[in-house]
C-alpha cells in the first residue's frame, strides 16, 4: 500500500482537474463563450497572491468558505463512493487493511476490528459540539473501520513510540506521546496517512478560523493564528513533509469539490503550510502566473449583476481586479446607455495595486425602474483592453434603513424612496409575550409498526398494539431515527416501559453517535424527558437496548419550545408622517427595545420588513452610537477591533440594514476577515442588549 501510495503520487498530474471550479468574484458573473468547469483551477486562489502568515491564511479562509455548500450528515457515504474508493473499488479505509464495499457494513454495532466502518471526525465531534457545518465537512470526515475509530475515540493525533494496535488489519496506535511538546494520549496513524491528516488539520484551522477560539482539543489553540497549538504544528509540519501529497488526495480534493464546492489549499499547493506556519513565514505567497501583460480578472465580456436594487439609492458591489506583468497602470471609465447611473471609487488602478489584487467599488444609482446598464472600460498597462457589463434591475423593493440619533428616550427612523408614494405610515412597537409554542420536528406513535423511514439493527417485533418491543434474551436492538434538523435546541420525550420482569432495563439514546442520555424504564410506562442541544442539519438520534433487558417504546417526540410574542404599538402608532424619508421617534422608555416597519402610501407597496431601536441607558455615559472606548481600523482586508468587554456579540450591517458579519467575541480584541469596503454600522451587543453602535467608514 505504502509503495503504491508514492508511485502515484510520483505519477500525479500536471494541473489540478479543470472541473467546476469556483470564480472568484465578490458579485456573480456570467461569461459568454468561457465555460467555468473548464477554468484554470490556479484562479481559485489569485486573491491569496501577495499574502503572508496570518492574512495569508485569512485570505484562505475566505477562499474557501465563500460558497460552500453544506451537506447532511447522511449525505457524506453518497461523497465517499467518488471521494474515498479505492483503485479497486473498495472503500478507502486510513484506519485498517479491511475490505469494505460500497453500502454494505455501514456501523451499526462492532465488537472486532472488521465488522463494520463508519464516518471518523479527524476533528473529534466533542471538540466542537458536534454543530453544522463542522459535522458533516467531508474534508476532515473520513470512512473508517468502526472499531479504530472508537479506540482513537477524540484523542488527539501524536506519535507514541510503544502505542498498542487493534489487530493485524488495523492500522494505527493508541498511547502516550512521545513527541517533544506534548505527554498525553495520542492516536498514532500509520506513515502514509500521516501528511493526509496533517493536511487535513491545517484545512480545518483554516476553513473555520471564524470560530477557532471557540474548537476545544489539544491539537488546537484557541485564536485565530496561529490556530495549532506549537507542539501540533511541529508534528504536522513534520508528517506534512514526510508523506507529500499523493494522488489519493488530490482525487479526494476534486471530489469532495463537487459536492461541497470548496477546496483544501494545502493539497491544491502544500507550500502553503509553509507560509502560514513553516519555514516560509514572512514571504508572500505567489502561485505561477502567465508571462506578459495579462487581465486576470475580471474576464472579457463578463457580467455584472447587481440584481434588484432600490429605486434612486446607491448600491455598491465590490469587483475583484487583478493583472500580472503590467507595463504601466489600468485604466477605468463607464460607457453606455446608463452611464450616468453608473459610478467608479476609481479611475486609475496603479501597476502595484493591479498586480497584487484590487477591490474596485462599483456604484449604481438607478434613476428610472427597470433594467439599466453599462459597460466598465479597463485598458492600459499593456493589456488587451477588456469590457465588463454592469447590469442592474431598478425596482421598488421598498426597505426601512437602520435607526440614527438613539437617546434614552427616542431615535429616528429611517426608510429608502418609494417611487410614487404620497406618504409613509410608521409603527413603532415592542413585544410582549404572551404564550409559549412548540414547533414538533419528529413524532411517533408507532401505530404501525416500525416506520419505513427508521432502521433497526438487531432483534425488535410490532406485534404488540402501537409500540415496538425492543431487544430479546439473546439480541441487543438499536432504532435509528431517519435524519431530522436538530439546528435549534430542542426536547426529546420518550414512553417507554421495561419488558416484564427485566428490572433495570435502560434506553440508551445517542445523537449522531455521541451519547445523549440514558433512561431506566419501571414496569408502567413512564414519559421521558431530555433537552437536545443544537448539532445541526442532517441528525439522527439512536436508542440502543440490550439483551436481557428489554423494552417496549410506545412514543417519540423531538420538538423545538420557545415564547409567543405579540407586538404591542406604541401610544399614537400607526401614524402617517407625510412624504419624508425618516422621522423621530421620541417618549419611550430608556433601555428597551422597539421595533418599526415603515407602509408607502399612495402606490400599493408592501410593507417594510422590521428593524430594531434599543433606547440607550439612564446610567450610560455615552451614546448609544458613540463606542468611543473601542479601537477600530482595518488593514489588510481585516477588521481589528479592541478594547470589548468579555462575551461580547459584533454585527456589522451595511446601510441598507442588511447584516453582513455577526460573530461572538470571547475575548477583548478581535481580527475578523472582511472584504468589504464603504459605509457600515458596527453594534456591540452584550446580554442581548444592543451597547453601542458606530458608523464605520472602510477605505
Amino acid at each position: 500500500m505504502l509503495f503504491f501510495k508514492h508511485f502515484l503520487f510520483l505519477c500525479k498530474k500536471i494541473s489540478l482537474s479543470l472541473q467546476n471550479m469556483k470564480h472568484l468574484f465578490t458579485v456573480t458573473l456570467i461569461f459568454f463563450g468561457l465555460n467555468l468547469q473548464a477554468q484554470d483551477p490556479a484562479n481559485y486562489y489569485l486573491a491569496a497572491e501577495g499574502k503572508t502568515d496570518a492574512a495569508l491564511k485569512t485570505q484562505l479562509y475566505s477562499i474557501i468558505s465563500s460558497g460552500y455548500v453544506t451537506k447532511t450528515y447522511d449525505y457524506l457515504y453518497t461523497i465517499y463512493d467518488t471521494s474515498d474508493k479505492t483503485p479497486s473499488g473498495k472503500v478507502w479505509d486510513m484506519y485498517s487493511t479491511c475490505d469494505w464495499t460500497f453500502g454494505y457494513k455501514e456501523c451499526g454495532n462492532y465488537s472486532l476490528v472488521c465488522d463494520c466502518y463508519n464516518r471518523e471526525h479527524s476533528i473529534p465531534q466533542s471538540w466542537f459540539s458536534s454543530k453544522s457545518p463542522m459535522v458533516s465537512d467531508a474534508f476532515h470526515v473520513y470512512p473508517t473501520d468502526g472499531k479504530v475509530n472508537g479506540q482513537r475515540s477524540n484523542y488527539p493525533y501524536g506519535e507514541s513510540t510503544n502505542g498498542n494496535t487493534l489487530s493485524a488489519k488495523a492500522l494505527g496506535k493508541l498511547g502516550s506521546s512521545t513527541f517533544p511538546g506534548y505527554s498525553g494520549t495520542v492516536f498514532e496513524p500509520v506513515d502514509e496517512y500521516k501528511g493526509d491528516f496533517a493536511r487535513t488539520y491545517f484545512y480545518f484551522a483554516t476553513r473555520y478560523e471564524n470560530i477557532m477560539t471557540t474548537i476545544g482539543g489539544d491539537s488546537f489553540s484557541r485564536n485565530k493564528y496561529p490556530a495549532l497549538t506549537d507542539w501540533s504544528v511541529n508534528l504536522f509540519l513534520k508528517w506534512h513533509r514526510q508523506d507529500p501529497v499523493s494522488q489519493k488526495e488530490i482525487d479526494r480534493n476534486n471530489a469532495v469539490y463537487n459536492h461541497q464546492e470548496n477546496r483544501n489549499p494545502f493539497i491544491d499547493h502544500p507550500e502553503l503550510a509553509e507560509y502560514i506556519w513553516g519555514n516560509k513565514k514572512g514571504i508572500a505567497w505567489s502561485q505561477n502566473i502567465p508571462s506578459g501583460p495579462q487581465l486576470l480578472i475580471p474576464a472579457n465580456n463578463s457580467i455584472v449583476e447587481f440584481g434588484n436594487i432600490p429605486y434612486q439609492q446607491n448600491y455598491s458591489i465590490l469587483l475583484d481586479i487583478k493583472a500580472a506583468n503590467l507595463t504601466g497602470n489600468l485604466s477605468l471609465n463607464v460607457t453606455g446607455t446608463d452611464q450616468s447611473y453608473f459610478s467608479l471609487s476609481t479611475s486609475t488602478i496603479t501597476k502595484a495595486e493591479a498586480e497584487a489584487g484590487y477591490k474596485l467599488v462599483v456604484t449604481c444609482n438607478p434613476q428610472s425602474l427597470g433594467v439599466v446598464s453599462a459597460d466598465l472600460n479597463i485598458s492600459g498597462g499593456g493589456i488587451t483592453a477588456s469590457a465588463v457589463h454592469l447590469k442592474a434591475t431598478s425596482s421598488d423593493t421598498f426597505m426601512a434603513l437602520l435607526p440614527s440619533g438613539i437617546t434614552q428616550s427616542g431615535f429616528t427612523a429611517n426608510w429608502t424612496a418609494s417611487a410614487n408614494a404620497t406618504g409613509y405610515l410608521l409603527n413603532v412597537y415592542s413585544y410582549k409575550v404572551t404564550g409559549t409554542q412548540s414547533r414538533t420536528i419528529l413524532e411517533e406513535h408507532f401505530d404501525n409498526g416500525l416506520p419505513g423511514s427508521w432502521s433497526a439493527t438487531g432483534y425488535y417485533e410490532t406485534q404488540t398494539s402501537s409500540n415496538v418491543r425492543m431487544a430479546s434474551g439473546s439480541s441487543n436492538c438499536i432504532l435509528t431515527t431517519p435524519a431530522i434538523d436538530l439546528s435549534a435546541n430542542t426536547v426529546l420525550t420518550v414512553r417507554a416501559r421495561r419488558y416484564n420482569n427485566d428490572t433495570d432495563a435502560t434506553i440508551r439514546v445517542d445523537v449522531n453517535n455521541d451519547s445523549l442520555t440514558t433512561f431506566t424504564t419501571k414496569i408502567d410506562y413512564i414519559d421521558f424527558t431530555a433537552p437536545i442541544p443544537e448539532t445541526g442539519t442532517g441528525s439522527t438520534l439512536k436508542f440502543t437496548v440490550l439483551k436481557g433487558k428489554r423494552v417496549y417504546l410506545d412514543y417519540v417526540k423531538v420538538a423545538t419550545e420557545g415564547s409567543v410574542e405579540t407586538p404591542i404599538s406604541v401610544t399614537g402608532y400607526p401614524k402617517q408622517v407625510g412624504n419624508v424619508l425618516n422621522y423621530q421617534v421620541t417618549g419611550l422608555y430608556n433601555d428597551s427595545t422597539y421595533y418599526y416597519t415603515v407602509t408607502p402610501q399612495g402606490n400599493g407597496a408592501l410593507i417594510s420588513s422590521e428593524i430594531q431601536a434599543v433606547t440607550t441607558s439612564s446610567t450610560g455615559t455615552n451614546s448609544i452610537s458613540d463606542l468611543s472606548e473601542l479601537v477600530v481600523y482595518f488593514a489588510d482586508n481585516t477588521l481589528y477591533i479592541s478594547n470589548l468587554k468579555n462575551e461580547s456579540q459584533i454585527v456589522v450591517y451595511s446601510v441598507l440594514g442588511n447584516k453582513i458579519l455577526d460573530y461572538e467575541a470571547h475575548s477583548d480584541q478581535v481580527s475578523l476577515p472582511f472584504e468589504y469596503k464603504g459605509i457600515y454600522i458596527l453594534q456591540v451587543v452584550n446580554n442581548n442588549k444592543v451597547t453601542g453602535s458606530r458608523k464605520m467608514i472602510l477605505h
